[in-house]
């Protein structure tokens, strides 16, 4: 008689009421993710102080999970290459109205069109975009009014930095990928494509930061001033000395441009 009784207690279960308890918790009285030794923590835990969970899309969820990936990897061009996009990312999260993919934009179509002096520059203005990101995050956690009721920076491009080579682009990261974790770019891939055709400014913005942070050059730049950069993630996501850590990752990430 036992497999009969096994079978009862199954169906039984199945129609049963299910019991959910629900517990609510503040924000503040979440500890923040345990360094691992990797950048993932440091990144998880500034996404959750400069970000809004409530104005993230899944798709913006899913590039932060991939960073996480990303960063949990052993070798130093993936760990940077998430690094360079939470901040690239993160820039175009903190403030309560969107700006513009200008700097973006005009990075990924340089790029992608083989004219290296166009490259050059743009490059130069992206990571000058990047530097703008870190003074946000440093104005947020000092006077987060200031950047929540503010706007986002604005370039002088067609259609905001919208529209650009999104797919001679993502070809060029993919190309340049490890074989291991071609499924990782090529979801991130998927993401960003959603991103770049979102009605949406917000969405569009993300999307294009985080293509053209994953372009070798910029790699190339956040590896020579990666440690910099992950000691100010750090530093937001755990209460930290965020003004000193900003201004050394400000003045590497300017001297990382050779």
């Amino acid at each position: 008689m036992l497999p009969i009784t096994l079978v009862l207690l199954v169906v039984t279960s199945v129609f049963a009421a299910p019991s959910v308890t629900v517990t609510q918790y503040n924000v503040n009285d979440i500890p923040p993710v345990a360094d691992n030794g990797k950048p993932s923590s440091s990144i998880e835990n500034a996404f959750d102080v400069l970000s809004d969970g409530g104005d993230t899309n899944i798709y913006i969820l899913t590039i932060r999970q991939i960073l996480n990936d990303l960063a949990n990897q052993s070798d130093p061009k993936s760990q940077a290459l998430a690094v360079g996009q939470a901040i690239a990312i993160l820039g175009e999260l903190v403030y309560g109205n969107p700006g513009d993919a200008c700097a973006a934009a005009e990075l990924v179509n340089a790029y992608t069109s083989g004219n290296k002096a166009a490259t050059r520059v743009a490059l130069i203005n992206f990571i000058q975009s990047l530097v703008a990101n870190i003074d946000a995050f440093v104005q947020l956690i000092l006077n987060p009014n200031s950047v929540r009721y503010g706007s986002g920076r604005r370039g002088n491009c067609v259609g905001g930095g919208r529209s650009y080579n999104f797919e001679a682009a993502w070809d060029s990261v993919q190309s340049d990928a490890d074989p291991f974790l071609s499924s990782l770019y090529n979801e991130e891939y998927c993401a960003a494509k959603r991103l770049y055709n979102a009605f949406n400014i917000r969405s569009n913005n993300v999307g294009a930061a985080a293509t053209a942070a994953s372009l070798s050059p910029v790699t190339e730049i956040v590896q020579r001033a990666y440690a910099a950069l992950v000691n100010l993630l750090g530093a937001i996501g755990n209460n930290g000395n965020v003004i000193g850590a900003a201004a050394t990752a400000k003045v590497e990430l300017k001297r990382a441009i050779v």
